[in-house]
């Protein structure tokens, strides 16, 4: 097997450079020559011309009632609806918004402008409170959907594109957010929107200040796409690796033969097929009903495994307050693949795992049977042509699922264990070297996000004057 470069190492290096420059610019921008207390411990002092309003005084407020539901003797209408809301930072005619029906006095009341801010209102996390997107263009059937607020500028005190900036800064962000009420869900009364304190500069610096975001943050998002482009060309590259080792062997001048599984293909000549349950015991060791209430348990669900990182994370229980789903318990040496939601290739090797760490019935637990090298093992149901093979026998549309006798008659190729020790050792050393490279990525991804709203942040609340940095 020839070894190809793992990645592009002057993209990382340019990446870094443009980060350094973003942020030495940044700390080099001037401040306002004179501040005042704003008269909020959160906010702090304010450039001395600016002042703090209530949202109610410079915006009308509007939740939304405009449900999906299509009705006889309604005027047909299109919806913006929540996620094109929360995944989106503008409104365009881009977006291809729902059909549905309103009445008159909703077409009326509920209709989008351009320069009106629409942010999520109720939500099944506290986080997604308040999210915000700007409406950018003019449409004649386009009405702001449930569980939305549709906030509309008065122009002679906001502008839109200010609003919209300061509404993703999370010092302003956080007044949303405590005052929304809930458990499971969490909803924003419209007092606990018109309430909320904004810092308010004359509106041609408010323009100003927008536009300069818009143009700064256009080229942080740029770097953050390429980041996320190159991060999957590497798991691409990383999963053919895998993929090319297990089904073909290291030798490129080995006899091959077919391998009598459709999927697969030619092997080379020595391996042979058999059907998983032959080379690992499944869901071998559960933890029974009489286990003692307070047995204490390192709990890992689907959530918890990434296909990259394998286990990122887990959660401590006692065994009375454990989800009912935590029976599988686990030892070194042990592959957990997911048997539902299988599209989420949730598949992790199991190293130095306490004796009380427990998975999810979720996943199904592979220990390998004699003769067989567990961590090959882990390597062979982690090869793109087994994951999909997994996804291929999963019964169901919004959560697949596979039995585990379906699984355990899957059919793969095995070399001998001299070879499997050899190909699990050029994966280690190689997939390490990827592994690397990703998460150094993912923390500049990280790093750029934090950068991207400490600029938000500082340009909304007065921190940094960027009112020369904008051509007239």
């Amino acid at each position: 097997m020839t070894k190809a470069p793992v990645a592009q190492p002057e993209s990382l290096a340019v990446a870094a450079r443009l980060l350094k420059d973003v942020e030495a610019n940044t700390h080099l921008r001037a401040a306002y020559p004179a501040y005042k207390p704003s008269g909020l411990r959160w906010l702090g002092d304010l450039p001395d011309h600016w002042r703090v309003r209530k949202l109610k005084f410079i915006a009308d407020v509007r939740n939304s009632n405009v449900d999906k539901k299509s009705v006889d003797g309604e005027e047909p209408v299109r919806l913006c609806n929540y996620v094109d809301v929360y995944y989106n930072d503008y409104i365009t005619s881009d977006i291809e918004f729902m059909n549905a029906t309103a009445t008159r006095e909703q077409i009326k009341r509920f209709a989008v402008q351009p320069d009106d801010v629409i942010i999520t209102k109720d939500s099944e996390a506290w986080d997604d409170i308040a999210v915000p997107t700007l409406v950018t263009e003019e449409f004649d059937d386009v009405l702001c959907g449930y569980h939305l607020a549709l906030i509309r500028p008065n122009p002679d005190e906001i502008d839109g594109g200010y609003l919209f900036r300061a509404f993703t800064s999370h010092a302003i962000l956080d007044q949303f957010r405590v005052r929304a009420n809930g458990v499971t869900r969490f909803g924003l009364p419209r007092d606990g929107i018109t309430g909320a304190h904004f810092p308010v500069p004359p509106v041609e610096e408010q323009q100003a200040i927008a536009a300069f975001l818009r143009r700064e943050t256009g080229k942080i998002d740029v770097l953050v796409e390429k980041k996320r482009r190159l991060v999957e060309l590497l798991k691409e590259k990383r999963t053919a690796l895998i993929s090319h080792a297990v089904t073909k062997g290291l030798n490129p001048n080995a006899p091959m033969k077919p391998s009598g599984i459709d999927w697969l293909g030619d092997v080379p000549e020595h391996w042979r097929a058999s059907p998983l349950k032959r080379i690992a015991t499944l869901n071998s060791e559960d933890l029974g009903e009489q286990t003692d209430p307070e047995y204490l348990i390192e709990y890992i669900d689907i959530g918890n495994v990434d296909y990259v990182r394998g286990v990122v994370s887990s959660d401590v229980y006692v065994f009375d307050d454990a989800p009912s789903r935590a029976r599988r318990r686990l030892r070194d040496g042990d592959t957990i693949l997911s048997t539902v939601r299988t599209y989420l290739k949730a598949v992790a090797w199991i190293e130095s795992a306490p004796d009380n760490l427990i998975a999810s019935t979720g996943f199904a637990v592979l220990r390998p049977s004699e003769g067989q090298h567990p961590e090959y093992l882990y390597r062979l149901v982690q090869g793109s042509e087994f994951i999909g093979r997994v996804m291929a026998h999963s019964d169901g549309v919004t959560y697949p699922a596979i039995a585990p006798t379906v699984l355990g008659r899957l059919r793969l190729c095995i070399p001998p264990f001299e070879e499997q020790v050899a190909i699990t050792s050029i994966l280690r050393h190689e997939t390490t070297e990827i592994n690397n490279l990703i998460m150094k990525i993912d923390e500049a991804v990280v790093r750029l996000a934090e950068f991207r709203s400490t600029l938000i942040t500082a340009a909304v609340t007065g921190k940094i004057d960027v009112r020369d940095e904008v051509p007239a």
